[in-house]
């Protein structure tokens, strides 16, 4: 499912939107199946199978593209911040005002004090929560008075630690920091690294965000 900018979220929850005409940078839901097939959303929702209808786009160009590189991580055997999500890191509703609209998935290293976010519409992370590949998401650590942005990882696949491409066509789910930007995220490092935090993003003038939990690494 996507969401466009002047489309109201209420359609995420099976309620009309208004047919206003998007802007030009907006954000889209996105339903992509295990084969990396996206498709538009038309109002029908379709469970746990994820898909949605309307957009044509071939299994050549699919996201689901594998380099497997690992961009500096070992990922052998290590534990894990939250076994049962996808990616083994902390989900996290996030809402618009007091409506419930997706999950956050955030994943901190503790070898290199990266993060890395996926959104999704739900708490398998089955189904992808797109926005604008030029997004910005903030992941605010109250205690500590400081506060980060995750960005895309480069603007034409936008792969993650895996290699997995999560560019749709200018869309994405999938933010890092501090990829190229050259900030410092050694505070972040560390087995014992334990902070309240809590994520907010910004589209076409409405927030989202989760509720403060508490934030601790994925162990390498």
């Amino acid at each position: 499912m996507r969401i466009i900018a002047g489309l109201c979220v209420l359609g995420l929850l099976g309620m009309g939107c208004s047919k206003t005409e998007p802007k030009a940078e907006t954000a889209k839901t996105e339903a992509h199946d295990d084969h990396g097939h996206s498709h538009d959303h038309h109002g029908h929702d379709h469970g746990d199978h994820g898909h949605a209808h309307g957009e044509n786009k071939s299994s050549s160009d699919s996201a689901d593209v594998h380099a497997h590189s690992h961009h500096g991580h070992d990922h052998g055997n290590h534990s894990h911040a939250e076994g049962g999500s996808p990616h083994h890191g902390l989900m996290n509703p996030f809402k618009s005002g007091d409506k419930s609209i997706g999950y956050t998935e955030l994943k901190l290293h503790d070898d290199k004090g990266d993060l890395e976010l996926w959104l999704t519409q739900d708490d398998k992370g089955k189904s992808a929560y797109d926005l604008t590949i030029a997004s910005e998401i903030k992941v605010h650590f109250p205690d500590l008075k400081k506060d980060v942005t995750l960005k895309v990882r480069n603007t034409e696949k936008n792969e993650d630690e895996d290699g997995k491409v999560n560019n749709r066509e200018g869309f994405t789910n999938y933010f890092i920091f501090p990829g190229e930007s050259g900030e410092d995220a050694s505070w972040l490092m560390g087995k014992e690294f334990k902070s309240n935090a809590y994520i907010t993003f910004t589209v076409d003038d409405v927030e989202y965000k989760t509720e403060t939990f508490e934030l601790i690494p994925h162990t390498h």
